[in-house]
């Protein structure tokens, strides 16, 4: 949610937050263009989270361009330049909009998995937006806009917290909070993503079953686990030391990998390399029996900090230049994404289900189990990553 805050002749604040999942197709003659972008921002972004976080934590690398892109097209100048080069984006809105115009044309597509973004702005019903922006919100970033009264805060916070639940299937709730709105508030951006696919190979209930997770060299904990004999995309990379299982989903667009470091405890020594990890692997189908935690987890990280770490300062200061949104003076005040995602039999964010596994007589090739901490990323084929998390603690 991104939340522009204007009061004439006082200071105006600008409130992100971000949440879910997302998968996006685009155009051939953008795609190279726009992977390399993305991976460099879910690198630099893991990097930072990665070294001020020891627990679990999930992000999506690709939500947070969308809606910071969304502020970025109507940045002027310092402001512009140092949020276009954080998201590894060509300082020039023109460019920026083609881009997003060509990705929410192929949302929504019919496909064996369900995948929804939705964009919406809630302007104070005191503030008006510039015609030019406006039509950039609707028109490409397909963005809804609905006038507010802010400073009835309970009805406000009830529309809100209803449209988004509504879009992620209410897996988010309570999104916002009465704190977070004031009657000086100019605007909320909302950007809601959601993803929910079926494993291509999934795990039979019969294959459940319970055991140590290794947290640290002195700590287990009981944690259940799903296991299967398959045909899986695996490999072992000897520089980072690290074993890599990737898992599709049904359509064959999009996989989940696991990225298990060799050593127990070699986690943090794997994150330094994070951009090697999310880079395409010399992968090979081979017959394995893989073993992995069932889990399911929210994440709320603070990207204010982050952006500042990637070199986003003057947007967050009285100096910003936002004129291509408003003649107010408006500046971002804060930036927090929140994201959910449960793993089971089935798939990504699915209810569970039973069914049975035979196990083949010949041996199997790989032994794979995922009983201690790990990088765990989804990916498609044309756009790259676009969900990456570290399970560490079940």
């Amino acid at each position: 949610v991104i939340a522009l805050r204007v009061v004439i002749q006082q200071d105006i604040n600008m409130k992100i937050l971000l949440l879910c999942l997302i998968f996006v197709v685009i155009p051939s003659e953008e795609i190279q263009e726009f992977q390399n972008s993305n991976l460099q921002f879910s690198a630099d972004v893991y990097k930072v989270i990665s070294g001020k976080n020891t627990g679990n934590f999930l992000i999506c690398p690709l939500s947070a361009q969308i809606v910071l892109s969304l502020a970025t097209v109507g940045a002027r100048e310092n402001s512009a330049k140092q949020l276009s080069n954080s998201l590894h984006f060509p300082n020039d809105p023109v460019k920026i909009q083609n881009i997003f115009r060509n990705l929410n044309n192929h949302f929504d597509v019919a496909e064996p998995y369900q995948f929804s973004s939705a964009n919406k702005i809630y302007l104070n019903d005191k503030c008006e937006i510039k015609s030019d922006y406006r039509d950039v919100a609707i028109n490409t970033f397909k963005a809804g806009i609905e006038n507010i009264n802010f400073a009835d805060t309970e009805r406000a916070t009830k529309l809100i917290n209803q449209w988004v639940e509504e879009k992620t299937s209410n897996k988010i709730k309570d999104l916002v909070g009465k704190d977070t709105l004031r009657s000086d508030t100019f605007a909320i951006l909302v950007n809601t993503l959601y993803f929910h696919g079926n494993w291509v190979h999934e795990f039979g209930a019969s294959g459940d079953y319970k055991q140590d997770f290794y947290v640290s060299e002195t700590e287990t904990v009981p944690t259940n686990f799903m296991t299967q004999r398959n045909d899986f995309n695996y490999c072992y990379n000897e520089i980072l030391r690290a074993e890599f299982l990737e898992l599709p989903f049904v359509g064959d667009d999009v996989t989940m990998t696991i990225v298990l470091p060799k050593d127990r405890h070699g986690l943090k020594e794997l994150e330094t390399h994070i951009s090697s990890v999310i880079s395409p692997q010399s992968l090979k189908k081979l017959d394995s029996v893989i073993t992995i935690p069932k889990f399911k987890m929210e994440s709320t990280i603070d990207f204010k900090e982050l952006l500042k770490e990637l070199g986003v300062t003057e947007p967050f200061t009285k100096n910003a230049n936002f004129i291509g949104i408003t003649e107010e003076r408006i500046y971002i005040d804060d930036v927090v994404q929140k994201t959910f995602i449960e793993i089971n039999e089935r798939g990504a964010t699915a209810a569970a289900a039973t069914k049975m596994s035979f196990i083949p007589v010949s041996m199997p090739r790989v032994f794979l189990t995922a009983n201690h901490p790990f990088i765990y990323f989804l990916r498609h084929r044309s756009t790259g990553v676009f969900f990456i998390g570290r399970f560490s603690r079940p």
